[in-house]
């Protein structure tokens, strides 16, 4: 069963309630109105002029708090921990984890995204993962054509970047060394499983991302909650509570501490906002009041 990562997951000036990416926190202990926004990460700093009330929200609150913070994110260190971390130990090459069969039709994939200049013998030292991940962000390309890197031109760093600049505090939940626990914390075995299944489904997958990215431009969170939610194609339940909502449950740590002091906009992939255990719900179930705002 494919498990999407975290890529989660173009302007429609009125939304209804169900579709919608920005919403406030306020009641319960609430210092102030405090809002909680979801993203996409291939998206860029652009989209935040096409949410209403964001570019107002950004400037109303004390401090931004993405997922990692901006300086880590793009540190020398941080780059050289990613690289270090998606290559897999000489005796576990991809090659090695993949039956001959599986290795040809993982390969003609990858030199159908490569338009045919590299082929897997060129990236077989890569983990699986490292691999599908690779194959995700090309396959979302055409959907974030002016996508650069996360750290460049990215929604969230843009959105720290922009209150940064007015002043506010800016933080994050995680380091990276706990993102990369997370991304590539599984089997070098379930890795391959997943790799396989991915590339063995690329239409559909592509189907999929296609999807997913026409519903977060459309703003829809209840559509990309289906979506992320699916068993099949999307995170499904065990992926859920990895990928998500055990991040949710420790992020509230630091939420709930927060709110009563200072208020904050919280900037994360968009699935964290939805499910059971969603940033959403989990406010709610603390007697905070969580709305969707289509203006300040």
């Amino acid at each position: 069963m494919k498990k999407r990562l975290a890529l989660l997951i173009l302007v429609i000036a009125v939304l209804p309630v169900h579709a919608q990416l920005l919403w406030r926190i306020s009641g319960g202990n609430c210092y102030k109105s405090s809002y909680l926004f979801g993203t996409i990460h291939l998206e860029t700093g652009e989209f935040i002029d096409s949410v209403a009330g964001l570019s107002d929200a950004i400037s109303s609150v004390d401090a931004i708090y993405g997922e990692v913070v901006r300086d880590e994110l793009a540190s020398k260190n941080a780059i050289s921990k990613v690289l270090k971390e998606s290559f897999a130990p000489a005796d576990s090459t991809i090659d090695k984890l993949l039956t001959r069969e599986e290795y040809v039709m993982v390969d003609s994939v990858v030199r159908h995204y490569m338009m045919g200049l590299i082929g897997l013998d060129k990236l077989s030292r890569l983990k699986p993962i490292a691999l599908a991940l690779q194959l995700e962000v090309l396959q979302m390309a055409q959907y974030f054509p002016d996508f650069q890197s996360a750290a460049s031109n990215g929604i969230d760093i843009a959105v720290q970047n922009r209150g940064a600049e007015l002043g506010k505090y800016v933080g994050g939940f995680e380091t990276i060394d706990v993102q990369m626990s997370i991304i590539y914390g599984s089997s070098l075995k379930d890795q391959a499983r997943e790799l396989v299944e991915m590339c063995a489904g690329d239409k559909e997958f592509g189907e999929y991302n296609r999807r997913l990215c026409e519903l977060y431009h459309n703003q829809d969170l209840s559509g990309l909650e289906s979506l992320v939610l699916d068993e099949k194609m999307g995170m499904g339940a065990d992926g859920m509570e990895r990928l998500s909502y055990a991040r949710n449950r420790k992020w509230m740590e630091r939420i709930e501490r927060t709110l009563p002091v200072q208020s904050m906009l919280i900037v994360v992939g968009a699935a964290h906002l939805v499910g059971k255990d969603g940033l959403i719900e989990l406010l709610r179930s603390r007697g905070y009041v969580v709305e969707p705002v289509t203006a300040l």
